[in-house]
């Protein structure tokens, strides 16, 4: 299931951190703990468990914040935007049982919004939730375009990652390892793949990069488990893969850290 969600800004010229992507993340589990304790302690500390892995993955994510006005423009050195009035807009991903779609929109209904650091705070009333229809992957070759970083990674030696660029001829590779051991997370059934396998599987195909961007993130900014990954944007690409396989990776977000507002891509209809 996939919505929008209008954020109203309570007050001008509010300060909202670049890095809202875990505040916000941390926000929407706290609803769905109010909500449902159990549900959200098992995405939280499980999600969907990898067969025979310690890999797990909370198919959940969420686009960049559609920002149409600032209160004041960005200047160098600055650590948050200043916020007019205006609503912002953000698309909010699930990839979850259908029973549960009516649940899960109730919780957003009427609520409050804070996003903040040490340092700054922004708040916002959810002004209006805009449910999107499912998209049909029966072509099972579909083109999307980001809508939030995409991050890709390939293990080395010492067991860091190695973040690939869409234009590093590995990405591909690695992006459907990746979706894969997703749709495993939640079909348990299915046949376990190296990334070769994965690779003759799905089919991965960088198209319009013109604009394409690298950006630094920070996740969990000021836990213990902080850490920085390297993350990709503003690209188009088509992916070639079963019906079912896309419909994972298209809620839930494709790559890594999903959970973190990354991998969230709109369907491109030519």
């Amino acid at each position: 299931m996939r919505f929008v969600l209008t954020l109203r800004p309570l007050t001008d010229c509010q300060q909202l951190i670049f890095n809202y992507q875990y505040p916000f993340m941390s926000w929407v589990y706290s609803r769905l703990n109010e909500a449902d304790q159990q549900y959200a302690e098992f995405l939280h500390q499980r999600g969907y468990q990898v067969r025979r892995s310690l890999k797990n993955f909370k198919h959940f994510t969420f686009s960049n914040f559609q920002i149409t006005r600032l209160a004041q423009p960005i200047k160098s050195g600055d650590s948050y935007m200043k916020l007019s009035v205006e609503p912002i807009k953000v698309l909010v991903s699930f990839f979850i049982d259908k029973a549960a779609e009516d649940f899960i929109v109730g919780l957003f209904r009427n609520q409050t919004v804070s996003i903040y650091d040490n340092t700054y705070r922004a708040s916002f009333n959810i002004e209006r939730i805009e449910s999107l229809p499912n998209e049909d992957f029966s072509s099972e070759r579909v083109t999307f375009q980001t809508l939030s970083p995409i991050v890709v990674a390939r293990k080395k030696a010492d067991g860091k990652d190695n973040y690939l660029s869409p234009e590093d001829p590995d990405f591909a590779a690695y992006f459907a390892y990746n979706l894969l051991e997703k749709y495993s997370s939640v079909h348990p059934d299915a046949m376990k793949v190296d990334v070769e396998t994965a690779a003759r599987l799905v089919k991965f195909r960088l198209l319009k990069k013109d604009k394409l961007k690298s950006r630094l993130l920070t996740i969990k900014q000021d836990k213990a488990s902080e850490t920085k990954v390297r993350a990709f944007t503003n690209f188009s690409f088509e992916v070639l893969a079963p019906a079912d396989v896309l419909e994972v990776g298209f809620l839930g977000g494709f790559g890594k850290h999903s959970a973190n507002g990354l991998g969230c891509c709109e369907v491109i209809v030519s």
